[in-house]
């Protein structure tokens, strides 16, 4: 796998995203979940993780990694009141 070894971390980190977004959508889609805030909380665990491992570079502060843990924590804060019944 020579050319795996060739791509810099950002390509890497690009097209593991893209595979991982993609393997989800379609594993969602297949056993018929369309709540979106399942979805927005696999992809912010996606995307953090394979920022935390592959460590891309990034020219300013990361907007997208902001968005997606505000909007995860707001899910996560949502289900927990749901939850308690408040």
């Amino acid at each position: 796998m020579y050319w795996v070894r060739s791509l810099n971390k950002d390509t890497l980190f690009n097209l593991i995203l893209a595979i991982l977004v993609t393997i989800t959508v379609t594993s969602l889609w297949g056993v018929g979940e369309s709540r979106g805030d399942v979805y927005i909380s696999l992809y912010t665990l996606e995307y953090l993780v394979l920022k935390a491992v592959l460590r891309p570079r990034r020219r300013t502060v990361d907007f997208i990694a902001i968005a997606l843990l505000a909007s995860f924590m707001f899910f996560v804060a949502r289900r927990i009141l749901e939850v308690l019944g408040l």
